[in-house]
């Protein structure tokens, strides 16, 4: 059976109604009806049916959706429209594998560790110093390169294996991920920086890969399962599992256990896998006890980002808010629309830069209405791309990871 015969039913379940258009802001960019989930599930539907080709017009259609998920929630007749996309990327893989090959190079390279350690290595060292001698270059898609962090050393190198603290209460695994460990590394090193403070041992295996989020989201869920399968076997050993990005976090906890939906061998490895995993800020709210040890001086007003992967696939917006709040002498601020989609979108933001850049110009607006000195997030790829919409306009609100504001009001 086909990938879209196995969902064909619930590509029927859509009663055309429009009430997604209210929430995708792929949408509201464009207007055009092949941008919102009524319109990408009748077209996956016609495929299904026959009646179109899988040809350059509809890969548009289904590869520009963000997944943030906004027209599952928007959906009177629970149509999980975000999910249908996955299912026809997956078809179009099986078709005739990813496209265009720059997307297939991009996702072959993230599958190995040596090749991402390379490039923002690259970027760290010469890389920069090269592209600031062509003004042009400053923003590629979307994205301020001068700005952007890059890593010489992965943070999985800066650190020992085993992070060790005087009388551990708890011995915690941390996943990087790959834009934590090669980018944003200053955020790993608060991650780690709350978690010892708080009697945490802390262990950083050094064959760690990407998740294969990126890869699963494609269709490719061979090379996915390659990289999940060697997560498993290499965490499963430890009590808990700590994410600091949010999408990383869907993976581990979530999508893994579609991944191996119908696989006997790994499947209740996988589930016994996400029973011990959290996002950085679920763990510390539910398994630590921070807040008497919290200080800070200088009053500070912090507004929140909610990536896409907290708010609707992992229902975590409760527990970064109740972090934030508790550093004294920071006045949270709740942004409009918080929990919006900020246009990374993982490869989105690259393959279809124009459209993601006005939604995250929209992102920086709201940000910039709050009057707050910093966005906290849980995300590296949306403090990537929010930096780089506050930087178009001008601004100069800070971008942070909330474990950041956290590290900083630690002695």
């Amino acid at each position: 059976m086909g990938v879209l015969a196995e969902v064909y039913e619930k590509l029927n379940t859509c009663g055309k109604c429009g009430f997604c258009h209210g929430a995708c802001k792929t949408y509201k960019n464009d207007g055009a009806e092949f941008l919102v989930a009524r319109g990408r599930v009748q077209l996956i539907k016609a495929l299904a049916d026959g009646k179109v080709e899988a040809d350059d017009d509809y890969e548009d259609a289904v590869n520009s959706c963000l997944l943030c998920g906004e027209c599952a929630v928007a959906c009177p007749s629970g149509v999980r429209g975000h999910e249908l996309v996955l299912a026809a990327r997956r078809d179009l893989k099986l078709r005739h594998g990813v496209k265009p090959f720059l997307k297939s190079v991009a996702l072959k390279s993230l599958a190995k560790p040596g090749v991402l350690k390379f490039g923002f290595g690259f970027l760290a060292g010469t890389g920069k110093s090269v592209l600031k001698k062509v003004d042009a270059l400053q923003f590629v898609r979307g994205i301020d390169i001068y700005t952007m962090p890059a890593a010489k050393v992965p943070f999985s190198k800066q650190v020992p294996e085993i992070i060790t603290v005087p009388n551990p209460k708890k011995k915690v695994a941390f996943f990087v991920g790959c834009f934590m460990n090669h980018a944003f590394v200053s955020s790993a090193h608060s991650i780690v920086k709350v978690l010892t403070k708080n009697d945490c041992e802390v262990i950083v295996p050094k064959d760690q890969v990407c998740c294969g989020l990126p890869q699963y989201v494609y269709g490719d869920f061979e090379q996915a399962k390659v990289q999940m399968t060697k997560i498993i076997n290499t965490f499963s050993k430890y009590d808990y599992v700590i994410t600091g990005c949010a999408s990383c976090a869907s993976m581990l906890k979530k999508e893994v256990i579609e991944l191996f939906h119908g696989d006997a061998s790994m499947l209740p490895k996988a589930e016994a896998f996400t029973k011990k995993c959290y996002e950085f800020s679920e763990f510390v709210v539910n398994e630590l006890d921070i807040a008497d040890k919290l200080q800070n001086e200088t009053p500070v007003s912090v507004t929140l980002h909610d990536p896409c992967h907290m708010v609707r696939y992992n229902s975590l917006t409760a527990e970064p808010r109740s972090l934030l709040k508790s550093v004294p002498r920071l006045n949270f601020v709740e942004m409009f629309e918080a929990n919006r989609c900020c246009g990374a979108a993982g490869l989105v933001m690259a393959f279809y830069h124009e459209m993601s850049e006005k939604i995250t110009a929209q992102k920086a607006q709201n940000i910039m209405n709050t009057g707050a000195d910093i966005v906290a997030t849980s995300c590296p790829a949306c403090m990537l791309k929010i930096n780089s919409g506050l930087r178009l306009k001008g601004s100069n609100v800070e971008v942070k990871h909330v474990a950041d504001v956290l590290a900083a009001a630690l002695n």
